[in-house]
C-alpha cells in the first residue's frame, strides 16, 4: 500500500494500493489485448500472469502445496501459483465481497491462508465498490478446501476510517496487521473474533511491511521515516542504527531471513543484514534492480528461495486522479520471480 508522505499519503501505497484499485472506464477487462512488446521473461520467472489490469499488491508462500499466492487490489481476488509456474484463481473476484486484497501469510500449521482486504477513496475497483470511506478486514481461508473460514473486523473507535494494509503471522497463531492511515499495529489474538489495537505509533507515519524475527520476539515495521524494531513483550520500539549515511527510502513489503531484512523500494529489492542483537544494519546488499516496475512484495519459500512480484503497476498503470486502470495496452503481463537467498550478491554496498 502507498503512503503519502513523498508523494503525499495516497501516493506512496495508495498509489500503490497500496499495499490498492475501481471500475474500468470505457475498456474491457476481458478479452484479448494486442501489444507490440513482448514481456521480459528472465531464467528466473516462477509465472508470466496474463491479466494485465490485475494490479498484484501481496505475496504469500505455502510450504505444504508449494503453492505462491498473489493478490489483487483492482480485481478483488486471490491468485494462486503452482511450481510449474500455471496459476489459477484461488478466490475469484469480489467472492465473499472481497475489497481490495493486499497483504497475504500462510499458516502452514493450521492449513490457513490470511488475506487484508481493503477499500478506500483513491482506489479503483472491479467489480466497481460505490462507497469509498477506508475500511478493511481480515479474511481467512481454508487452502486445501479453497474455503473461507471467517471473516474478522477490527474495533472502530468514533466511527473512523481504517486502512490495513500488510500483516504477518506469529508461531501461535497471532496476526499482526499494519494500518497506515491512523499509523497503528493491530493483532487479532488467535481464537478471538475480534481485532484489537496493539500499539500507536508516536512520530512514525504509515507502517507499511511487517514481519517477525525468527524468535518473535520482535516485530520490524517499515515506516516513512525508516524501519522499526518493536518489542512485542513491551511494546517498545526505535529505528534500526544504520552504518549509512543515508537511511534506506521508504518500504513497503517487508521479510525476515536468517538475520537480514528483504525490502521493496519498487524499483530496488535490497537485502539488509543486522547485527546480533537486530538492533542495527551492518551491510545491505541488492537481491533484484532489473526491469523492476513497483516491485511491492515477496515472500521467503522453502530452501531460502525469494518469491515476489516484479511489476505490480501500482503507480504506472493506474489513474488514481479518476480513479480508473489505464488502457490496458498500455499495461504489461505481471511477471513473479524468485531468486535464492544466500548466493554471491551482485553489489555489496557499504557506507553509502
Amino acid at each position: 500500500m502507498y503512503s503519502d508522505y513523498n508523494m503525499r499519503v495516497i501516493d506512496r501505497k495508495y498509489i500503490r494500493l497500496i499495499p490498492i484499485i475501481l471500475q474500468v472506464l470505457n475498456m474491457s477487462c476481458t478479452g484479448p489485448v494486442k501489444d507490440e512488446r513482448p514481456p521480459i521473461i528472465l531464467s528466473d520467472t516462477l509465472s508470466v500472469i496474463r491479466e494485465r489490469d490485475l494490479i498484484p499488491e501481496g505475496t504469500a508462500y505455502d510450504p505444504n502445496t508449494h503453492l505462491v499466492f498473489i493478490s489483487s487490489m483492482y480485481k478483488r481476488k486471490i491468485v494462486a501459483i503452482e511450481p510449474s509456474g500455471r496459476y489459477y484463481d484461488f478466490v475469484d473476484s469480489g467472492e465473499d465481497d472481497l475489497w481490495g486484497t493486499l497483504g497475504m501469510a500462510v499458516d502452514s500449521i493450521r492449513n490457513q491462508l490470511w488475506v487484508i482486504s481493503t477499500k478506500g477513496k483513491p482506489l479503483p475497483a472491479y467489480p466497481e465498490i460505490t462507497d469509498d470511506r477506508w475500511q478493511s478486514r481480515l479474511y481467512s481461508y481454508d487452502i486445501p478446501t479453497e474455503k473461507l473460514v471467517g471473516i474478522f473486523e477490527p474495533q472502530q473507535l468514533n466511527n473512523e476510517e481504517i486502512g490495513f494494509n500488510d500483516l504477518t503471522l506469529a508461531k501461535n497463531g497471532d496476526v499482526y496487521i499494519t494500518e497506515s492511515i491512523n499509523n497503528k499495529i493491530y493483532v487479532l489474538k488467535y481464537g478471538s473474533r475480534h481485532i484489537e489495537m496493539f500499539l500507536k505509533l508516536t512520530d512514525f507515519t504509515f507502517p507499511n511491511g511487517i514481519t517477525f524475527a525468527e524468535d518473535n520476539k520482535a516485530l520490524f515495521v517499515s515506516c516513512t521515516e525508516g524501519l522499526l524494531k518493536i518489542n512485542v513483550a513491551t511494546k517498545t520500539y526505535q529505528v534500526l542504527k544504520s552504518e549509512f549515511t543515508t537511511l534506506p527510502q521508504p518500504i513497503d513489503g517487508l521479510a525476515f531471513f536468517e538475520n537480514s531484512l528483504i525490502g521493496h523500494h519498487g524499483s530496488v529489492i535490497r537485502q539488509f543484514f543486522l547485527d546480533d542483537s537486530l538492533d542495527s544494519i551492518i551491510r545491505q546488499k541488492i537481491v533484484d534492480d532489473q526491469n523492476l516496475n513497483s516491485s511491492t512484495t515477496g515472500e521467503v519459500g522453502s530452501e531460502g528461495w525469494y518469491y515476489y512480484i516484479a511489476n505490480s503497476q501500482i503507480r504506472s498503470g493506474v489513474d488514481y486522479a479518476n480513479k480508473r486502470i489505464k488502457p490496458l495496452d498500455s499495461l504489461q503481463d505481471v511477471i513473479i520471480k524468485r531468486r535464492k537467498l544466500g548466493q554471491a550478491p551482485s553489489k555489496v554496498l557499504q557506507n553509502r
